[in-house]
């Protein structure tokens, strides 16, 4: 009978069959590996809001994988600046510059909160009309004083539909800071 083998043996004897990595399966795998990384770091970035603890961690790494690492990082932090999340943005940005020290970084974030400023009022104007429009609506079929206390306007269709109106134009904005933030903000 033949010789019963271990499953390290065998696993080792299909192991030699298939030969070493390429440079490039190894650098690409190098590259997934620091990615995940990355982003499990910005996960915990963003639960916990703490830059010194991201920042001892990623020096936990080589030279070369904390670039990489960062680098990922920096992404999943940009790719979440949202103008429905506006109170995440002071930790997002906050993050995005303990990474990056470029001047250029620091302007593109300005002008991403200047331009959330600038869509919270819109917004605020536009929730005004639409009370404005609704009160109006309950005068002339003469419903006011206590009958009511406050136009839900978020339970409307219509106040979801002028609001996604208001916000195109920001987003599209939003968008080319993004684009403008990650190309200027090499780690």
């Amino acid at each position: 009978m033949g010789e019963i083998k271990s499953a390290r043996e065998i696993a080792q004897e299909k192991a030699a069959t298939l030969g070493e990595l390429s440079p490039e399966e190894k650098r690409k795998q190098k590259e997934d590996r620091c990615r995940l990384i990355g982003k499990s770091l910005a996960e915990k970035y963003l639960g916990e809001h703490d830059t010194q603890h991201l920042e001892a961690e990623l020096n936990k790494h080589n030279d070369e994988d904390k670039a990489l690492i960062s680098q990922a990082v920096l992404h999943q932090l940009i790719e979440r600046i949202d103008l429905r999340y506006s109170l995440t943005l002071d930790r997002i940005s906050q993050g995005i510059l303990s990474l990056v020290k470029a001047e250029t970084a620091v302007k593109t974030v300005g002008k991403i909160k200047e331009l959330f400023q600038e869509y919270r009022e819109a917004e605020k104007e536009k929730r005004q009309e639409i009370q404005r429009a609704g009160s109006e609506i309950l005068h002339q079929l003469r419903i006011s004083g206590t009958a009511i206390s406050q136009i839900n306007i978020q339970a409307k269709n219509e106040w979801h539909k002028k609001l996604s109106e208001v916000s195109r134009p920001y987003e599209e904005r939003l968008s080319g800071l993004k684009q403008e933030l990650s190309s200027n903000a090499r780690v």
